[in-house]
């Protein structure tokens, strides 16, 4: 029999589910963290989110992302299955109703609402952790409208760029830039399926750090800032991180952000005023 969890219930479960998994880094750094991962289907395990039907009221959050090709800068010929698949991850978390959710992608990928959760974009690079850069872009959304507070800064000694699907580098030097074990394998891929789905998975190093925010402010301290969340002070980008004194953004790349948006609606109201 499943166990129905309602408010505070919820918020004291650390049972979540994963879409999307892949071979899922991302939960496996959820996992490290203390929560209970489900993962859901993916088609690298014969599986269709289309046809999945999470039950409602059971799972505490939700994590994952859809894939990204669609959108990825490097793809010349987009289509619309990314697209739709996004649809498909909003559909899901509608449909579980949980208390919070983190999507994750490249920067391209397009922005979404989930009605009824307050919900905050940012980016983490790799190279804010190690050696090597790899830029991802995080949503993440809670009813109760508290909101993380992520790292905002750079690693000055970067010395690579991400693992990709084609890397010419050896597989276990793809596996140790995105922090996984030195054991690690895949036996039933070919050695271009075992880089793909390495490359596919959000590094180990940003997963952990997420889902620590996560956990400090949902199942630690509901005071992580050390002030009550109705005073503080979030950045005008949207990012949610926080800021001090009359600042109004984060960092100077949170200002850019915000002006590339304000240009953005006003090239778009020019053109319905014109239509």
């Amino acid at each position: 029999m499943i166990k129905v969890l309602h408010g505070e219930d919820k918020l004291n479960s650390k049972l979540i589910l994963s879409v999307f998994p892949g071979i899922d880094m991302l939960g496996k750094a959820f996992e490290e963290t203390g929560f209970c991962v489900v993962r859901g289907p993916d088609l690298i395990t014969g599986g269709d989110i289309r046809n999945f039907f999470p039950p409602a009221n059971v799972f505490a959050g939700v994590i994952g992302g859809p894939p990204c090709q669609d959108f990825s800068g490097l793809n010349r010929s987009p289509g619309t299955y990314g697209h739709k698949m996004l649809d498909e991850y909003v559909r899901v978390v509608m449909q579980v109703n949980p208390d919070w959710f983190l999507f994750e992608n490249v920067a391209r990928a397009p922005s979404f609402e989930v009605q009824g959760f307050t919900q905050q974009r940012f980016a983490l690079d790799l190279g804010w952790f190690t050696e090597f850069s790899r830029l991802r872009h995080f949503v993440f959304g809670s009813k109760s409208g508290l909101l993380l507070d992520p790292v905002k800064s750079q690693n000055k000694s970067i010395s690579g760029g991400a693992v990709t699907g084609g890397d010419q580098r050896s597989f276990r030097a793809c596996c140790d830039i995105q922090g996984l074990p030195s054991k690690f394998d895949l036996p039933s891929f070919t050695l271009a399926a075992k880089k793909q789905a390495v490359a596919n998975g959000v590094p180990l190093q940003l997963g952990r750090y997420v889902a620590g925010l996560i956990h400090s402010n949902f199942y630690g301290s509901k005071d992580p800032l050390g002030v009550a969340e109705e005073n503080i002070r979030r950045c005008c980008c949207e990012c949610g991180r926080a800021v001090v004194g009359r600042a109004l953004y984060a960092s100077p790349a949170c200002r850019k952000s915000a002006q590339r948006k304000r240009d953005k609606q006003k090239s778009l109201n020019g053109q319905l005023a014109r239509s």
